[in-house]
């Protein structure tokens, strides 16, 4: 792999989707009767996603609680997802990586079973050697998921790999296997606050095309 490979992030990179998916979490709570704001959900959001929910809602959660509050989610975030798209340079970056040599492939935390099929529709199977959701096997974490992940894809060197993601467990779990991360951050409708990115060593990029330039030159260097 001369140009090295990238793990592609899917919900908030790939997809442009962080503005439905924070109002999926409001919806959810409002419908639960606990308001919560986008300033809320930046300044709070970490995963596992149970720890993200008892902080928002200022203190633990029942199960059944937990279980009403994601399920809301689920069926607030179905609702915007027809009009979902790719993030608007997503194939840019991903074609202009594949024309550098590089490799690419995606892990996310989105449920295996959902995620290939909006992979498939969006049209970019094309351009990834391997695409890896979550399962009910491993920890709602991505680093518990990336050894699977690298494994499938032939235990690439870590050091020719970076993680391109929004989260800060994208930048963990990269530095889980040893390899590097660029973290793409979309203002408004990012799930984090930047703040969150302090002391990861990670370099913050406004759009996936700067990702993908940063990323040759993180293995350049």
């Amino acid at each position: 792999m001369p140009s090295g490979h990238i793990v592609w992030d899917w919900n908030g990179t790939l997809l442009d989707d962080g503005e439905a998916m924070i109002g999926a979490v409001i919806a959810a709570f409002a419908d639960a009767g606990l308001a919560v704001t986008v300033e809320d959900h930046q300044r709070l959001f970490t995963r596992p996603i149970s720890v993200f929910c008892e902080r928002l809602a200022n203190g633990p959660l029942a199960a059944a609680e937990l279980a009403e509050l994601l399920g809301g989610f689920d069926e607030h975030y179905a609702r915007a997802l027809p009009d979902l798209a790719l993030a608007a340079d997503a194939e840019s970056a991903l074609a202009g990586w594949a024309a550098s040599g590089g490799t690419q492939s995606l892990l996310s935390m989105c449920p295996h079973e959902v995620l290939v099929p909006m992979v498939r529709a969006a049209g970019i199977t094309g351009s990834l050697r391997h695409v890896h959701g979550r399962s009910g096997e491993f920890a709602d974490t991505k680093a518990a998921h990336v050894r699977a992940h690298l494994r499938a894809l032939g235990d690439p060197d870590p050091a020719r790999v970076v993680f391109i993601g929004d989260t800060v467990d994208d930048a963990a779990a990269a530095a889980s296997v040893g390899a590097r991360c660029v973290v793409y951050h979309s203002g408004r409708s990012a799930l984090h606050a930047r703040d969150h990115f302090a002391g990861s060593g990670a370099p913050l990029v406004g759009s996936l095309t700067e990702a993908v330039t940063t990323a040759h030159e993180l293995l350049a260097a």
